[in-house]
């Protein structure tokens, strides 16, 4: 027991301090003081949706469904997010061969691959849970019993997302290794797994047809079929002492046995994961290729990011469901009008602005996907390579934000002739789209180069770490979120004060490109001296 406390402690160490940056900062302080007060903000931000909701329900002695809501919701990120992280965290980790070579049993290591895995979401979840469970506190006043299962249901409630999600890493990770292009595979049945998942729960009973008004038929439906979720309910509102303990010892027994259940293929997986395929092909006449510097900078970035299955699916996923969007928008045009309707906004306006509404959809699209928050970091100890090549710092980072403009545009390009053909757009307005289409995603990628300069991660254990759980991947999300909230507010703004579609592109194409040529003026003032900065 003592060794298998070592290991979870030198494990967590290692790979879990999420915000791990550069050695050379002087304070510790310094280090924690972003990644404290971005928490602040968010449960702050999910104290303030929670009150909103409990106000309606409270009075109506319905605020327990708003827990439940929000539990299914983290459950559901939870899923979404563990299918693409899982089998990174537990196949083809680069400690496997130190692990492996210790005197203990492989079922210890693969036990600390899935709870290294489960603190990691314990803590993103109750950031999210937390100040709900406050909130319901704060409204109802419940009695004892509520802290000590709530305790308990922190704890307790992503044992379930997170096995089911490591089932599935595990299947797909296995279906994938029997292939020669495993990463390819991979990532397809990664895309279409969470794809499934979002269509079901875009579908789910009752919650698109509004919160408060079927509240009661959510709450029945969530707590029917989600054991976690329901006997969680169940037990603050009805606390019964055989029901709590039998709800623990489910979840421990659940968590056993799915590790025994993996254990039992996972080490056939992992070294079927490592292998190398190898091909057999005449070569008759080889010929040297030489590439400009630029060319073959921006070729290594996208052979890079084609090789890691998680950094695909991650910054990937939201240029799919861009593509995605647009064909849903142009099938189901109505459908889509409705939704909005409820925000507001007439169905004469949004017939008048759909330039105005592709614009934002656009926006949303290119300030959540940040590719270049990850690539300085995914370098890891070969990043003294690049160091030690005959180009200026500014060259190699500029690379990268191109080849991340690369691997975005044609998929942009692709939604905007959707739209271009269903709505049959003027040609200025689509002259202004197409410009946002590259304008937008430089500025997005310029940023998350900037921080990753600033808070590189350089010795993850492996891509998850680095594209899911570090400080660069939080700020760039952050600042991403926080440019669409201050954008939409302006375009709703705009379209309320009657201006034209062209106008307000026009406007906002200038805002865009006043902070884009700021952001490259801070880039090449910063770059050779955060580079040079960086130490392996």
């Amino acid at each position: 027991m003592k060794k298998l406390f070592s290991l979870i402690k030198a494990s967590m160490s290692e790979g879990m301090n999420l915000f791990k940056i550069n050695k050379n900062k002087k304070s510790k302080k310094n280090k924690a003081a972003l990644p404290i007060i971005l928490t602040i903000i968010l449960m702050f931000a999910m104290y303030s949706y929670s009150e909103g909701l409990m106000g309606l329900l409270a009075p109506m002695n319905l605020g327990y469904i708003v827990l439940t809501i929000f539990v299914m919701a983290i459950s559901m990120l939870t899923l979404i997010e563990g299918i693409y992280k899982s089998g990174n965290l537990l196949f083809n980790c680069k400690d496997d061969n130190l692990l492996l070579s210790l005197p203990i049993k492989r079922s210890t290591v693969l036990f600390i691959r899935v709870f290294k895995f489960y603190i990691f979401e314990l803590i993103y979840n109750s950031v999210f849970l937390l100040p709900c469970i406050i909130n319901y506190a704060v409204h109802i006043r419940p009695t004892a019993s509520y802290y000590i299962v709530s305790i308990f249901g922190l704890l307790l409630l992503p044992v379930v997302p997170i096995l089911i999600s490591c089932i599935i890493g595990t299947f797909i990770t296995s279906v994938a290794s029997r292939f020669k292009g495993k990463n390819i595979v991979q990532i397809v049945l990664s895309v279409a797994i969470i794809l499934v998942v979002l269509y079901f729960s875009y579908n789910s009973n009752g919650l698109v047809d509004g919160i408060v008004q079927h509240a009661e038929s959510i709450n029945n439906t969530i707590t029917k079929y989600y054991y976690p979720a329901g006997t969680y309910i169940e037990l603050i509102t009805n606390f019964n002492l055989l029901k709590f303990i039998a709800y623990i010892a489910i979840h421990i027994a659940v968590f056993a046995l799915t590790v025994l259940l993996i254990g039992k293929v996972y080490f056939g997986i992992n070294s079927n994961a490592k292998a190398v395929q190898k091909k057999k092909k005449a070569v008759k006449d080889y010929k040297v290729k030489t590439n400009s510097p630029t060319k073959s900078l921006i070729k290594k970035e996208f052979n890079r990011f084609i090789n890691s299955p998680v950094f695909v699916t991650n910054a990937g996923f939201g240029l799919v469901l861009y593509i995605i969007g647009c064909i849903l928008v142009a099938v189901k045009f109505d459908s889509f009008a409705a939704s909005i309707v409820q925000t507001g906004i007439t169905i004469e306006q949004i017939t008048n602005y759909i330039p105005v509404l592709a614009f934002a959809f656009l926006c949303f699209t290119a300030f959540m996907t940040s590719i270049t928050s990850s690539m300085i970091s995914l370098e890891g100890k070969s990043f003294n390579i690049l160091k030690s090549l005959p180009q200026k710092p500014a060259k190699i980072v500029n690379a990268k934000v191109l080849a991340a403009i690369c691997i975005m545009l044609p998929c942009i390009l692709i939604g905007d002739l959707i739209l271009f053909i269903r709505f049959k757009l003027d040609i200025i307005s689509m002259i202004l789209i197409l410009i946002a289409s590259v304008l937008l995603p430089l500025i997005s990628e310029t940023i998350g180069i900037l921080v990753n300069l600033k808070y590189p991660r350089m010795d993850a254990q492996n891509d998850t770490e680095v594209v899911k759980q570090s400080m660069s991947s939080s700020i760039s999300v952050f600042i991403g979120m926080a440019m669409i909230a201050i954008t939409f507010g302006a375009l709703v703004g705009a379209i309320v004060a009657g201006l034209s579609n062209i106008i307000i592109m026009l406007v906002f194409i200038g805002i865009f490109a006043i902070i884009y040529g700021l952001l490259l003026l801070l880039l090449n003032k910063i770059c050779d001296k955060c580079f040079d900065n960086i130490n392996v």
